[in-house]
């Protein structure tokens, strides 16, 4: 593909790829039907088994309407079989609507709160399929980190590996995940507050961009349109501090954001180099007005971090200082497209800094400290994760086979395609890779940060 002028234009090579690509998702689907998967099968691999019947058979077609079910989730060693009532629509908005896998992500919503697998009770969860990260452990790792590493965020959601059935056939290995929402045992307030959303999707529900052109979905608790509208003024006075010439603690950005939350979500984003959390998509904050501050966080999202995609980064020929702010910034402009040849080693380089709010904040000595700060503090721990994230790929090796004897993600064209993905046949080839480029990642950042 080209861009000359501001206008698109598509080569035949790059429309055959796209052909290909189409086709070859199309072909795994058809044979995908051919593998029966048993109970019994699924039983021996040891996890929970969420079964669910839907009313009448009726397929999951649409992620606005629910589809009344009941569920059953068993199979479990540590806890009681439980089972009821509850209702099942799609959830996402690239992995529901993808043409290139079939696997779906659903949001499940009981009759009435219920623990879930040793999660604290609520009512909506998230059935994450996984389908874009090969290894399947992406999100699973991202949220290990906020509650070991880097955990001065409120609030950040745990999850679950379970077997899912639908309505008697074999769906694959799914996250069962604590939805990020106000409500009772998740994001909680001592007043009032709400949960707003960095999102590219707007309409839930409801939207305002900022003058940073940022767009912002409130996303909960459900309102009225005047205290929508009174927290989104909230946001557009907070964003307006950060880019004004005050940054003293009296009267600064620092007096009402929680540096603690901001500093440990950058350090998530940075390190797992999300492209979505690059004040795109799935970015959330929340403002409580008992304390009269802003969060940063729950994390949420990660399937395409960790080295999980085929997009270019930057490699300068010198990494400068680190308080050199302005020229650390520009020296590692994600958007440089002379910095951003696709020939560079993905594990290195910065992209979350390059966000508005962060790029922002880099300019200042005292945030940049706390990063370094917070780096020395974490590093160890951060580095002691690798072998668990290992033994959880050990763990769950066996069991994403079997998924992908069914979904053919592994070593196929599917979106995205991290470098060398052809080579990689197996779920363990997947697992190296990742812990690779945790591991180069974190050597990488050492070099930075503890110059």
């Amino acid at each position: 593909m080209k861009i000359i002028h501001g206008i698109r234009r598509y080569s035949y090579a790059f429309g055959l790829s796209l052909f290909l690509l189409a086709f070859g998702a199309l072909f795994a689907f058809l044979i995908s039907s051919d593998r029966k998967i048993t109970f019994s099968e699924c039983e021996k691999l040891g996890f929970p088994i969420l079964e669910i019947s839907t009313d009448k058979l009726k397929e999951i077609k649409s992620k606005e309407k629910y589809v009344k079910a009941t569920f059953t989730l068993k199979n479990s060693t540590e806890y009681e079989e439980i089972s009821g009532k509850c209702k099942l629509r799609g959830h996402g908005n690239s992995t529901w609507k993808t043409t290139f896998t079939q696997k779906k992500p659903y949001l499940l919503k009981l009759e009435s709160p219920a623990s879930l697998l040793g999660m604290k009770g609520a009512r909506k969860w998230i059935l994450m399929a996984n389908a874009a990260d090969r290894s399947m452990l992406r999100n699973y790792y991202a949220e290990y980190l906020t509650h070991n590493v880097w955990n001065n965020m409120r609030w950040n959601p745990e999850s679950r590996y379970v077997t899912l059935f639908i309505n008697g056939k074999y769906r694959g290995l799914y996250g069962i995940t604590e939805k990020v929402e106000v409500v009772e045992n998740r994001v909680e307030f001592g007043s009032e507050g709400f949960l707003a959303e960095i999102d590219s999707h707007s309409g839930r529900p409801y939207s305002f961009s900022t003058n940073s052109r940022l767009n912002f979905n409130i996303r909960s608790p459900k309102s009225t349109l005047e205290n929508y509208k009174k927290w989104a003024a909230k946001i557009e006075s907070l964003e307006k501090l950060l880019y004004s010439d005050d940054w003293n603690e009296v009267d600064g950005y620092k007096k009402y954001f929680d540096m603690d939350s901001f500093v440990d979500w950058y350090l998530l984003a940075e390190f797992s180099k999300n492209y979505d959390a690059n004040f795109y998509n799935s970015v959330f904050m929340n403002y409580d007005y008992s304390t009269e501050t802003l969060y940063m966080g729950p994390a949420w999202d990660h399937d395409i971090g960790f080295g999980n995609t085929s997009k270019s980064t930057t490699t300068p020929e010198s990494y400068g200082s680190l308080l050199s702010n302005n020229a650390w910034i520009q020296m590692f402009n994600f958007f440089d497209p002379l910095k951003n040849s696709s020939a560079a080693k993905d594990y290195e380089g910065f992209l979350i800094n390059q966000g508005s709010w962060y790029n922002r904040m880099f300019g200042d000595d005292e945030f940049v400290a706390l990063v370094k700060k917070r780096w020395v503090e974490t590093r160890g721990q951060l580095k002691d994760s690798f072998e668990w994230l290992r033994s959880q790929g050990e763990f769950l090796d066996e069991a994403a086979e079997l998924n992908d004897s069914v979904w053919h993600i592994i070593g196929s064209a599917n979106w995205p395609r991290a470098p060398g993905y052809r080579s990689r046949k197996t779920y363990k080839s997947e697992v190296d890779f990742l812990v690779d480029w945790c591991e180069k990642r974190f050597e990488w950042f050492d070099m930075i940060f503890m110059e």
